[in-house]
């Protein structure tokens, strides 16, 4: 029997200001590749219809939305930081795997790892203004040379989201370039948080269908989606996260990711867990 779209329990954005404009990008060198919007634009559908709850409406019969990861609630979050999981040859179709994707309550902000119709990609996904994919850059040989390092085996990318202007709200992304020594940044900007969700999150993302097994999951073989090193910053300050901070957190049962076998662990509570089958 088919799995019924289950809903990220994000608030429903409701409309966007048309008053609000990009921030300009701060001082410093820009992620080489990086293009304004993206390929993915089925991708980008879907996650905007997740997160805005009109997924249900044209797909319920037939598809699931699923996440399990990290999540904090009521405290003031002003960064997130971690070592993502990146893989130039994990190859999703129909399915879309976002993952893993972070963002803090408020963020404009929110940086995905993407794959879907045979893309690749790293996202800054702008939640203040446009409610889409304001950059994204390719998971290619050229992404490997300057923002890949080996995490356990395989590759990862070093992501930051973080609050630069508390006045107008302004938050950048970044990846760091090991070639350089650098952060590079990926997006800007400022305004005000349409995702209406006051939580921040570091999670395995789905979008998916099928009746035992999933595309995504075929194609995920024994690769392993793993984020590494999460902080968070509370009160001005860079905080490992713990179970002090933050949460484990899943919207359903392991079954409901329609992935046999599918295992997801946290190795040290709460700043590195991994899914893989």
């Amino acid at each position: 029997m088919r799995k019924t779209l289950i809903v990220l329990s994000a608030a429903v954005f409701l409309s966007v200001p048309a008053t609000s404009i990009a921030a300009p990008a701060p001082a410093g060198t820009v992620v080489a590749g990086a293009v304004d919007g993206t390929t993915q634009v089925a991708a980008a559908d879907r996650f905007r219809e997740i997160r805005t709850g009109q997924a249900g409406h044209r797909t319920q019969a037939t598809s699931i939305h699923d996440d399990w990861g990290v999540y904090t609630g009521g405290t003031a979050v002003t960064g997130q930081d971690a070592i993502q999981a990146a893989y130039s040859d994990l190859t999703v179709s129909g399915d879309t795997l976002y993952a893993p994707t972070m963002k803090a309550p408020g963020s404009c902000v929110e940086l995905v790892t993407a794959y879907n119709g045979g893309a690749k990609q790293v996202w800054a996904w702008d939640w203040c203004v446009g409610v889409t994919v304001a950059k994204s850059v390719n998971i290619d040989a050229n992404f490997r040379t300057s923002y890949v390092t080996s995490v356990n085996g395989h590759d990862s990318y070093h992501g930051k989201v973080e609050q630069t202007d508390a006045a107008r709200n302004t938050w950048t992304a970044s990846l760091f370039n090991y070639r350089a020594n650098r952060w590079d940044t990926l997006y800007t900007q400022s305004g005000t948080d349409q995702s209406r969700d006051n939580r921040s999150w570091n999670i395995f993302e789905i979008y998916a269908s099928g009746n035992t097994t999933a595309a995504y999951c075929t194609a995920l073989g024994t690769r392993n989606i793993e984020s590494s090193s999460y902080k968070i910053k509370l009160n001005g300050s860079w905080q490992a996260a713990s179970t002090g901070n933050t949460s484990v957190i899943s919207n359903s049962s392991t079954a409901n990711f329609l992935c046999p076998n599918l295992s997801r662990t946290v190795v040290h509570a709460n700043d590195q867990w991994q899914v893989h089958r």
